[in-house]
C-alpha cells in the first residue's frame, strides 16, 4: 500500500513540475523569425475588440501534416490544408458544408498569420528586433494558461500594454488606450494556446461537414 502511495505522490510531483516547466522563460520579446522557428506545432485562438467595431475572432493551427486558418474577414469560413493527404478544404463552419480539391503548392503553409501575436514588434521596423521602447512593469500574469511578462510602450497618441509569452516571446494580450481616455482603442487577448501535440484531427472534425468535390476549372 505504501509503495502505491509513494508511486502516486511521485506521479503528482512529476505532473506539477511538468506543468511548471512547460512554459519556462523570462518573457523576453522575440522577432517573428524566432517565434516561427520555435512555434511549429500549435493551435491558437484570439479575440480582437476595436473601438466602434464588432468583436472579431481568429483561429489558426499548424502541424507537420498540414494547417488550418479562419478567414480574417469571414469568421465562418475555414481553410484546412492536409498536406499529408494532398487535399485542401474550404469549409463553412455555420452551414457545415464545404468543398475540397487536390493540394497544390499554392496552399503550402505560409507561416503564422495571426498578426496580433507580433504586436510587440514595431511596424516601423518590419519584423526585426526593435524592442527598445518596451518597458517591463515587473508584473507577470497568466493568459490562456500561459505565463506572461507585462510590458508597456508609449506609441502614437496613447499607451500600449503587452503581455509577452514567457517561453515563445510572442504577444498573448495587447491593449492600446488613447491619450486622455480610459477606453480601449484596441484590445486583443489570446483565448486558446496549445503548443505541441496538435494533429489534423484537433483542427476540425470533417465528419460533421457535407463535402463536395470542387469542379475543375475549364481550360
Amino acid at each position: 500500500m505504501k509503495r502505491i502511495q509513494l508511486f502516486l505522490v511521485s506521479l503528482a510531483l512529476l505532473s506539477t513540475f511538468g506543468a511548471i516547466s512547460a512554459n519556462v522563460g523570462d518573457g523576453t520579446p522575440k522577432t517573428k523569425k524566432e517565434i516561427e522557428a520555435a512555434l511549429t506545432n500549435y493551435r491558437i485562438s484570439y479575440v480582437v475588440k476595436n473601438s466602434g467595431y464588432p468583436d472579431s475572432h481568429r483561429f489558426e493551427a499548424h502541424c507537420a501534416e498540414g494547417w488550418a486558418s479562419m478567414n480574417p474577414f469571414y469568421e465562418s469560413k475555414l481553410t484546412v490544408v492536409n498536406e499529408a493527404e494532398r487535399k485542401v478544404y474550404l469549409l463553412d463552419t455555420i452551414k457545415k458544408t464545404g468543398i475540397w480539391g487536390p493540394y497544390t503548392t499554392d496552399a503550402a503553409y505560409p507561416g503564422i498569420g495571426l498578426g496580433y501575436l507580433f504586436s510587440h514588434i514595431s511596424p516601423f521596423a518590419g519584423y526585426e528586433s526593435n524592442f527598445e521602447s518596451l518597458k517591463k512593469t515587473g508584473r507577470t500574469e497568466t493568459i490562456a494558461g500561459r505565463k506572461a511578462t507585462v510590458y508597456t510602450r508609449t506609441f502614437m497618441n496613447g499607451e500600449d500594454t503587452l503581455w509577452i509569452d514567457n517561453e515563445y516571446g510572442c504577444t498573448l494580450k495587447y491593449t492600446q488606450v488613447r491619450e486622455q481616455s480610459t477606453d480601449y482603442y484596441i484590445y486583443m487577448e489570446v483565448t486558446e494556446f496549445k503548443a505541441g501535440g496538435v494533429t489534423m484531427s484537433d483542427m476540425v472534425n470533417l465528419s460533421e461537414y457535407k463535402l463536395t468535390k470542387a469542379k475543375a476549372k475549364a481550360n
